[in-house]
């Protein structure tokens, strides 16, 4: 059983255990209450949970690894899969990668990276999305609503301008319909979707666990894809990150950093997830 594994199991064994205590303890009111909610999370709390997850990856990747990774000489590029190009994905082609993978999950999970001045024209946000985004923009605040259009729930969460290479590239980028982005400026939206307005605790678990796993995928792939550099772009691949020279952590190395660091705030968002 892969780390990984073992702490998705230690989750599920809290909250189980939690759930048993509650119901054997509990008075007959409370009894009935909890058979019929015990094991029910609004579409809302999964959003935020994965929407958290998916910040420590994306920030774990953005300044640990490109961040830190440019800083050591290694180039990330948007055409990074281009045979030619030797190079990884930029943070927002990490994010398009990661949810490519999702998508092919049997998990009926979406995600989506959008703003109202993208550099490509199919990340612009429109209609209702559109409308909820200006709110964003004024407020800071995440929204949560349905789309009739798509008979989806969705979950908009707001997309800093975290480091100074998402700042470069879209005020340098040919294609980009702005030019003037600062640093913490909000340039989009990480956009959720899922066709139902609650969930199992089984279901979020599997949330948590296929979205890991995309990203995980991701990463992989940009590690396959350095061991296809010419010598001179050889990047060492183990336990060492590139704040120590030109080296990458492998699969596991990253994803257990990200994951024990998302560990207290999951854990906490299972047992206090529901008000």
């Amino acid at each position: 059983m892969t780390k990984k594994n073992i702490f998705l199991l230690l989750i599920t064994l809290v909250f189980l255990t939690l759930n048993s205590y509650l119901f054997f303890t509990a008075p007959e009111p409370l009894k009935k209450m909890y058979r019929k909610e015990s094991y029910t999370y609004s579409v809302n709390d999964g959003f935020q949970i994965v929407a958290n997850l998916n910040d420590k990856y994306r920030t774990c990747y953005t300044k640990l690894i490109v961040g830190d990774g440019t800083r050591a000489g290694m180039k990330f590029d948007e055409n990074w899969q281009n045979n030619e190009i030797e190079a990884g994905p930029l943070p927002a082609l990490f994010l398009r990668s990661t949810s490519a993978y999702l998508e092919k999950s049997p998990v009926p999970l979406s995600l989506y990276l959008g703003s109202d001045f993208p550099i490509s024209g199919s990340n612009l946000l429109k209609g209702i999305q559109a409308e909820k985004f200006k709110e964003i923009k004024k407020d800071l605040e995440p929204k949560f609503f349905r789309d009739n259009e798509t008979n989806r729930y969705i979950g908009m969460f707001p997309d800093f301008a975290s480091t100074d290479a998402c700042v470069s590239c879209h005020n340098n980028h040919p294609n980009s319909s702005k030019k003037d982005w600062i640093l913490n400026d909000i340039m989009g939206a990480t956009t959720w979707a899922f066709p139902r307005d609650s969930i199992t605790t089984n279901e979020l678990i599997n949330w948590i666990n296929v979205y890991s796993q995309s990203a995980n995928r991701t990463y992989s792939s940009y590690l396959d894809k350095t061991k296809t550099f010419q010598n001179t772009n050889k990047i060492k691949i183990g336990v060492r990150w590139p704040s120590e020279g030109y080296f990458l952590p492998n699969t596991n190395s990253f994803s257990d950093t990200i994951l024990n660091v998302a560990a207290l705030d999951l854990i906490k968002s299972f047992l206090y997830g529901k008000d």
